[in-house]
């Protein structure tokens, strides 16, 4: 019964150092004074992703004024960024008070007959990803915009 060692290590990737260096020194004989070379600029680009992944995923912000409130929040994943905009409403209403309008750089949003929403858009809008739906008995609208660039807004509309 080998086979139990090396449970403590390395824990992230399973792997403790002295295989991964095995494994290694069997490119070109260890290698190990290089100061990283590719590698560690692989490391390096994996991190700066995974800090923009981080950053496009920096959870629900508040927009709004004036009783209009909504919150919006933006998600990304496989490369692809979509934004999820909430709208909570005094009344409840059905589908039919409700019209959106999704443009590749704008948005307008009207429930009974109240603009809850009207302007230019941060960032590009993939329309065809985009779509909005009443919840919680229709006192709540939700917007979910496909964004037509994985990229971080700051912002739900344009300054």
């Amino acid at each position: 019964g080998a086979g139990g060692g090396g449970g403590g290590e390395g824990g992230g990737g399973g792997m403790d150092m002295a295989a991964l260096q095995a494994m290694l020194g069997g490119l070109g004989g260890g290698g190990g004074g290089l100061g990283g070379g590719p590698e560690a600029e692989m490391r390096r680009q994996a991190q700066a992703n995974q800090a923009a992944q981080a950053e496009k995923n920096s959870g629900e912000a508040d927009g709004g004024a004036d009783g209009k409130a909504y919150k919006w929040e933006q998600t990304s994943k496989y490369g692809e960024s979509e934004i999820i905009v909430r709208f909570p409403l005094k009344t409840p209403v059905t589908k039919k008070d409700v019209k959106v309008t999704f443009k590749a750089k704008a948005l307008l949003v009207v429930v009974a007959g109240e603009e809850l929403l009207s302007g230019a858009t941060f960032g590009t809008v993939s329309v065809d990803d985009s779509t909005w739906c009443l919840v919680e008995k229709g006192s709540e609208l939700q917007l979910l915009l496909g964004l037509a660039l994985d990229e971080k807004w700051t912002s739900l509309l344009a300054a």
